[in-house]
């Protein structure tokens, strides 16, 4: 399983490297600096799959996953992980 981040660029710039058996991706937002993705080829700003907000995220599955992926978002700030994705709460306090 792999995982990082990134930081977006004025111009496309690829934050995922293509990878023949990965079979799920995740990319999530993590500050309010809207990106556009680009699956498998450059980015366009404006087109292709837009993450808006701070926590906005797509998962890709099968063939999309596999590619490489790229983003356009001057200052866009985010996460990638492969693999599933699981979260595991702590313990709950009353308050």
């Amino acid at each position: 399983m792999a995982k990082g981040s990134f930081t977006g660029t004025a111009s496309s710039a690829q934050i995922v490297a293509a990878d023949d058996y990965r079979a799920y991706l995740t990319i999530q937002l993590t500050n309010a600096t809207s990106a556009n993705l680009g699956i498998g080829e450059a980015a366009v700003a404006g087109e292709g799959i837009k993450l808006i907000k701070a926590g906005d995220s797509v998962r890709l599955v099968g063939a999309a996953a596999r590619k490489a992926i790229y983003l356009i978002g001057d200052g866009a700030e985010g996460t990638y992980q492969d693999g599933d994705v699981t979260y595991i709460p702590g313990p709950q306090v009353a308050v």
